[in-house]
């Protein structure tokens, strides 16, 4: 089974137990290649577009990706986890720019 698709799986919402704050809507994985060339995954975290960045802290966000990041480990998911956080509007913006 490919790496990502087994990344997939462990980060199904309906099944990942994520802390409260940020609400998660969608999790998207791909392969990635660091800037070292060394495999690893991109993990794009997808929030409700209305949270609001200012009462975000950076325990919430540390748990979240300790809980991706183990989730991971615990399905046999060995390569690194780049997360990136983005709101829907934000993601829209880039779409446009290109």
């Amino acid at each position: 089974m490919a790496v990502n698709v087994k990344a997939r799986k462990a980060l199904d919402l309906k099944k990942l137990r994520l802390p409260a704050s940020p609400v998660v809507k969608k999790i998207e994985v791909e392969d990635y290649t660091d800037t070292s060339g060394e495999d690893a995954l991109r993990v794009l975290v997808i929030i409700d577009e209305a949270t609001d960045l200012d009462h975000i802290n950076g325990r919430d966000v540390g748990d979240l990706r300790m809980t991706i990041l183990k989730t991971l480990r615990k399905h046999g998911v060995t390569l690194f986890p780049y997360i990136f956080f983005a709101k829907p509007s934000e993601l829209a913006e880039t779409d446009d720019d290109e």
